[in-house]
């Protein structure tokens, strides 16, 4: 087993926001390390920019940065309240996403689909069919 430093992009710090940080992971190539990395908790899985960097430490470096790591509150909150409470801890680390603001397609988040639906003829068509066997019945 190799040792590995990932740094990756975490979220839940705010929108269009990503907190850096480190994973520290155990695995035979960096392939996958980045593949464990990526299925983490917090970690931006949509971004196929997600991870930064994949480096290869020694197993000491391992060992006691991934100590450090582990005293990070923000990997242990449960709950929004507990993590504006350790916010300090990262704060730093914190950087803005100006890509995201794209009026792309891809990014705009789609509130209702009942228009949607609603102009589509087979909904119609079935909307119809299933009030009149309501009234034939």
């Amino acid at each position: 087993m190799r040792f590995f430093k990932v740094t990756v992009k975490f979220g839940h710090v705010g929108r269009n926001y990503y907190y850096r940080g480190n994973l520290y992971i155990t695995a035979e190539t960096k392939k996958q390390a980045a593949e464990i990395a990526k299925n983490k908790p917090r970690v931006k899985h949509d971004r196929k920019d997600a991870i930064l960097q994949v480096e290869e430490i020694d197993r000491k470096t391992f060992f006691v940065e991934s100590k450090k790591n582990r005293a990070i509150n923000y990997f242990s909150c449960y709950n929004i309240q507990q993590q504006r409470n350790c916010f300090y801890e990262i704060e730093n680390a914190v950087f803005y996403e100006p890509w995201i603001e794209t009026d792309s397609k891809n990014y705009i988040k789609k509130h209702s689909l009942r228009k949607k639906f609603n102009d589509d003829p087979d909904y119609y068509f079935y909307k119809n069919k299933r009030n009149i066997d309501c009234y034939v019945a």
